[in-house]
């Protein structure tokens, strides 16, 4: 016994050390997993949010545009109707002013609302450069609805400069989303 006395150590050592190691690599890999995992939940997580803030940006800007389009639609209704009261005014002036008014009216109230529409979507735009553009858009709308009031021309070049600038910029910037949005999609 006195020879092989070092034996069983030599045996119980190996078996220590192979199980440290194999415990001490499973510790290992179980945090590179959990590492791994997490960064593959933050990276879910912040596509799922992109996304939805893309799809949320994309819905404003068409609403924006079809909301810009209306009031200015309704503008130009509204300057004709306007136009179409006094000329009847000028023509008839025996007859009472409110038998042509309701038209006049019906269109300042739809022109209202179009342009309260489209106030209370610009600010959701979340590009600012593309919200800036809008709001100048709308601006000058509102000018010329007031100048409408008044009797006062509408500045067709301005108004369709501003209103032009604004429909670009919301163009370009969902060109740019969809393109986003294509390059992140995966190839198969």
């Amino acid at each position: 016994m006195v020879s092989g006395g070092w034996g069983w150590f030599t045996t119980v050592a190996s078996i220590l050390i192979g199980q440290t190691t194999v415990v001490t690599m499973g510790f290992i890999n179980n945090r590179s997993q959990t590492r791994r995992e997490a960064r593959a939940r933050l990276a879910e997580q912040y596509k799922v949010i992109t996304e939805r803030r893309e799809t949320f940006e994309l819905a404003q800007l068409v609403e924006v545009n079809t909301l810009l389009r209306n009031a200015m639609t309704s503008l130009h209704a509204f300057g004709s109707a306007r136009r179409h009261y006094r000329s009847r005014l000028r023509e008839d002036p025996a007859a009472s002013p409110e038998t042509y008014r309701q038209p006049m009216l019906d269109a300042s109230a739809a022109s209202d609302a179009a342009l309260d529409a489209l106030r209370s979507q610009i600010g959701f735009i979340l590009a600012d450069d593309v919200r800036a553009l809008a709001d100048a858009a709308e601006k000058a709308l509102t000018m010329a609805a007031a100048g409408v009031l008044l009797d006062q021309p509408i500045d067709s070049g301005t108004l369709g400069a501003r209103a032009n600038a604004a429909y670009e910029a919301l163009a370009a910037r969902l060109r740019d989303i969809y393109a986003t949005r294509e390059s992140a999609m995966p190839t198969a």
